[in-house]
């Protein structure tokens, strides 16, 4: 009795968001104010919302990733904590990126995990700083592939123009068709240098 007040006591005043979860009924046992506050959604509110394990919350696509954790808790019971991140609703009607980690707080007689610790982090502006790294990512790499392929097109066909012409000469009967396949190719190269500089500076 004692413990399960501690425990209470300590969620009620956590900075952070943490909740006891009773496995077996699939809902919240003891939650905190904080979790409440910034989801914004009242203490009765998100009880009711914790039925099925939060279903009602957790964003459709990331629901197999939050049941593939609790169900490693039950199969793996000795290990320190299972961690997962998932989009959870607000009240607002907005999907925040939350990190969840989930430790067996409590067995049963059979010593199958009874009651989840759930700590909760938002992660919002980490999930936005990946995001943005991955898009500058992804833009080297075009830039790179550009670089690689699309340059040494008209420039293989610019330094092969310029070797009939030193060749040739100017006078050669071929002088005309040689400077206007010049005159293409400096203009695609042109045009790829351009396309790679909109690329580089896009944000």
């Amino acid at each position: 009795m004692k413990d399960e007040l501690l425990l209470r006591t300590i969620c009620k005043v956590s900075p952070v968001s943490i909740r006891i979860v009773d496995i077996k009924n699939r809902e919240l046992i003891c939650n905190c104010e904080w979790s409440t506050e910034q989801l914004g959604y009242t203490e009765e509110e998100f009880f009711t919302l914790s039925h099925n394990l939060f279903e009602k919350l957790v964003h459709p696509d990331d629901r197999p990733i939050q049941l593939k954790a609790y169900q490693s808790v039950f199969e793996q019971p000795d290990t320190p904590f299972q961690e997962y991140t998932i989009r959870v609703l607000k009240k607002n009607g907005v999907y925040e990126h939350l990190q969840i980690r989930l430790a067996v707080l409590a067995r049963d007689e059979f010593k199958k995990p009874k009651t989840v610790l759930s700590i909760a982090t938002n992660v919002e502006e980490v999930v936005a700083l990946k995001e943005r790294i991955e898009r500058q990512v992804n833009k080297l790499d075009l830039i790179s592939f550009k670089n690689s392929h699309d340059l040494r097109g008209p420039v293989a066909s610019i330094l092969g123009l310029v070797q009939l012409i030193e060749h040739d000469g100017f006078d050669g009967a071929h002088a005309k068709e040689l400077i206007d396949c010049l005159k293409r190719a400096v203009i695609k190269l042109d045009a790829v240098i351009h396309e790679i500089n909109e690329h580089a500076f896009d944000e």
